[in-house]
């Protein structure tokens, strides 16, 4: 018997900057075990798409699809779905992760041995390869509370968030999980075909209505840490370039934020007055100020402009106007430094 057929689609998250060494770590693991390509690329600058083409053209596996405008990635996932035939499998990931040797084996090996509907790796964060790596994420614990008139609260958790792997990493095994993260999941291609990908919801949503929708079907979510991937999170690796700026913030806006806990309230049944909303309202604004913050000094001027853009009475209008005028007046010309160490970068974070 051969193995599964599985194609993955790469799309966009939020910088382009990063793209060389995340789609470099992927196509170097190939002879692990192969698979089609198929990547989304909205707007990318001249050099990235240069880049991309380059790759397309030398390796048969890989089909680049370009768009003239900016993608949201459940928008780009959803271009890229039909170009997907006979696959068994769909690996949704993101250009902004570095992949461990035999990462996506593993993720086969436990969707068909646990018949599971999704499976995600472990997610890690930092330096790739670092002694000092922490999780990013291992599964996510949901839950709904039921308020008055059949409304509900929504609550989620990032297991094992910000920890030092060598700390867990006893402790880690095979699990079933409420929900994942949209950095890079597996999905069984039969299931992905009666599901929605909501277009509203981005980077913010995205993973939780699509494990709600698999769970509605009566399918498995597993976390498999023997498939291993680092998010290249901005709060560590924080290279900008300049192109990255407009695409950042498009990605993170205070209309597409406001758009996607509309559309929460209205699908899942939540109270409007969700805790829940402030506290990840409160994250994207200051995920969204990271080039700023990168950009200004500690107590400076700019620094207190955008600390007080992060007071829940702050107007949408103004935050936007006073971060946009922080980035303008901060932002370096040459962008900012890259600190990935790319050398150890494809190397694995411990010894399997």
């Amino acid at each position: 018997m051969g193995l599964s057929k599985v194609t993955l689609i790469v799309t966009q998250r939020e910088r382009f900057s990063l793209t060389k060494p995340s789609l470099d770590s992927i196509i170097a693991d190939y002879s692990s075990y192969p698979f089609e390509l198929i990547y989304v690329d909205g707007n990318a600058p001249s050099q990235v798409h240069q880049y991309l083409q380059q790759q397309a053209d030398k390796h048969e596996f890989m089909t680049l699809i370009h768009r003239g405008s900016y993608l949201r990635s459940n928008v780009a996932r959803n271009i890229a779905l039909p170009l997907v035939k006979d696959a068994d499998y769909i690996v949704f990931i993101d250009n902004d992760v570095i992949v461990e040797p035999g990462w996506l084996k593993g993720l086969v090996e436990c969707a068909e041995q646990e018949q599971a509907g999704i499976v995600a790796p472990l997610i890690l964060q930092g330096q790739p390869g670092s002694p000092d790596i922490e999780v990013h994420v291992a599964g996510i614990k949901t839950k709904f509370h039921q308020r008055k008139h059949g409304k509900k609260w929504f609550e989620q958790k990032q297991l094992l968030y910000a920890t030092k792997l060598q700390d867990v990493e006893q402790d880690l095994h095979r699990t079933p999980v409420d929900s994942i993260e949209f950095h890079c999941i597996l999905a069984r291609h039969s299931m992905i075909k009666s599901i929605e990908l909501d277009e509203v919801f981005d980077s913010l949503a995205s993973h939780t209505d699509l494990c709600m929708q698999a769970k509605d079907l009566g399918e498995t979510i597993f976390l498999e840490p023997k498939s291993r991937i680092t998010f290249l999170n901005p709060r560590q690796i924080t290279r900008f370039d300049k192109d990255d700026v407009p695409f950042y913030v498009f990605k993170w806006n205070e209309e597409s934020v406001r758009d996607v806990f509309s559309r929460q309230v209205k699908k899942w049944n939540l109270a409007k007055d969700d805790p829940s909303m402030w506290s990840i309202w409160r994250w994207v604004i200051e995920n969204r100020q990271l080039p700023a913050k990168w950009s200004t000094e500690e107590g400076s001027f700019e620094r207190k402009l955008l600390e007080f853009c992060q007071r829940r009475w702050c107007p949408s209008w103004l935050r936007t106007l006073l971060e946009s005028y922080v980035i303008k007046r901060a932002f370096p010309e040459t962008g900012i430094a890259d600190n990935l160490v790319e050398n150890i970068s494809s190397q694995p974070s411990v010894t399997v």
